[in-house]
């Protein structure tokens, strides 16, 4: 082995940082949580929706059905419809904010992206620890929205479209959330609607099998002792920082139909979804979601996640985002008439045609979001540059970039290039609808993953 590929800056910088190198970003100031840990860091180590390719046809019948349609004019891409219904909610494009939770940086922000995703029709989730890290509904530190600030930010622009997934995870079952959430008369004529959605948080993308993690100050940690595990012990060790724990929740096949059926008889005005990982036993997860009654399963792909996941987790654990929509392409071909939707690295309107060409009823986009809230001038120099590790610099930016009403401009922008993108893609295969959208669509540029997927390898379609 030659010298060079020894990983001895890795080994240098564990036996400097000790528990800090765990993490791919802990700094006093600036702690944007972005970028996260790279999952490609040495090389591509497996495939994604990037081996796929669109493939359009020269015959378009359903071209010349719209034309007969429209009668005046040809169609044109903007004529492509993407309304649809995910999870019980009618959309104006089947692309959902997912469910962030309280990380520093997005809840500056999520209340701007929730107006943002609320005024466009699509739907917008909640994460799990805002309500006990931040407060219900009113402000724990004066600089960052309560739980009720984001949830009545999407709600009270909502336009007919769109829906609220709110996630709970075990902390805060200890305050139930769901429950004041239900009896809680700001959200009444909401629920009423149909506009409010409970999501089971059954794991994640980027650190499936582990709870939530986060790097807080002493004064943090010592608000949130009682509820979850701290380290260091902010009573009795004076650190730079403290890392916060939440437990993942325990599941068997058991348990998750009963959650789900038990949520579905406790709070019959709400849709039910599940939020689950890139687990091995995706299959039946999927099968257990779809015979006990949810509206919908997000199923997030390794690629998935932002902030403190642990390197190591990013890097090592759970199937690719490419291998789980195989996993929702075989469940809608075995008849599963339930919602599925796929995230995990997903950022633009070719990621949205071919995930719905595989199968899936949407996709969901969580870190995009973020970083179209902070697209501030200088902002594309500041975050690809990782300015704001630097001490000086992350302290000026963390105090002069002020979320403003200027991200929601921001966000429905990118919204509006991925829905432009979507129908340019979707006319060019002679087609109109999404529903008319399958495998005919697609070709995969590797034999394997042709296989996996079931569709054509680009080199052999002519045999």
């Amino acid at each position: 082995m030659k010298t060079e590929e020894y990983p001895i800056s890795e080994i240098i910088k564990r036996a400097r940082l000790g528990r800090k190198a765990i993490y791919p970003l802990i700094q006093k100031y600036g702690r944007f949580s972005i970028h996260g840990s790279s999952i490609y860091s040495l090389n591509k180590r497996f495939h994604d929706l990037d081996d796929i390719l669109l493939i359009p046809p020269q015959f378009t019948p359903l071209r010349l059905k719209k034309a007969m349609d429209l009668v005046f004019r040809e169609p044109v891409f903007f004529d492509v419809d993407l309304k649809t219904n995910i999870g019980g909610f009618d959309v104006n494009l089947p692309l959902i904010q997912a469910s962030m939770g309280s990380q520093d940086d997005w809840n500056k922000v999520a209340i701007f992206s929730a107006k943002a995703c609320a005024e466009y029709g699509i739907i917008c989730g909640i994460g799990e620890n805002v309500s006990t890290t931040w407060g219900y509904d009113k402000r724990k530190n004066p600089k960052q929205p309560s739980f009720l600030e984001r949830a009545l930010s999407y709600l009270e622009n909502l336009t007919e479209k769109g829906g609220l997934i709110i996630q709970q995870n075990e902390e805060e079952a200890f305050d139930e959330l769901w429950n004041k959430i239900y009896s809680d008369k700001r959200f009444d004529d909401f629920i009423q609607e149909g506009k409010i959605a409970f999501e089971i948080k059954a794991g994640q993308g980027a650190k499936p099998g582990l709870g939530g993690e986060k790097i807080v100050s002493r004064e943090e940690a010592l608000k949130l002792k009682s509820k979850y595990y701290i380290y260091p012990d902010p009573e009795k060790v004076n650190a730079e920082y403290y890392e916060r724990h939440s437990s993942p929740d325990i599941f068997t096949e058991e348990i998750l139909e009963y959650r789900i059926k038990k949520l579905r008889n406790d709070y019959p005005r709400v849709k039910i979804w599940v939020k689950t990982g890139p687990y091995r036993d995706i299959d039946k997860v999927i099968e257990i979601s779809y015979k006990a009654g949810a509206h919908c399963v997000v199923i997030d792909g390794k690629e998935g996640g932002t902030g403190m996941s642990p390197t190591v987790a990013l890097q090592e654990l759970g199937l690719p985002t490419i291998v789980c929509l195989a996993a929702i392409r075989r469940a809608k071909m075995n008849g599963m008439n339930i919602s599925l939707v796929i995230s995990g690295r997903l950022y633009n309107g070719s990621h949205l045609v071919k995930s719905l060409a595989l199968g899936a009823d949407g996709i969901a986009m969580g870190r995009p979001f973020l970083i179209a809230s902070y697209a501030y001038p200088f902002s594309a120099t500041i975050l690809k540059r990782e300015l704001y590790k630097n001490r000086f610099l992350g302290y000026l930016i963390d105090n002069f970039f002020h979320p403003n009403e200027k991200s929601i401009i921001f966000v429905k922008n990118f919204i509006e290039s991925i829905k432009v993108e979507a129908q340019m893609i979707i006319s060019s295969l002679g087609k109109y609808n999404i529903n008319d959208l399958n495998s005919e669509d697609v070709v995969a540029l590797n034999r394997d993953l042709a296989r996996m997927l079931k569709i054509k390898y680009i080199y052999d379609m002519f045999d």
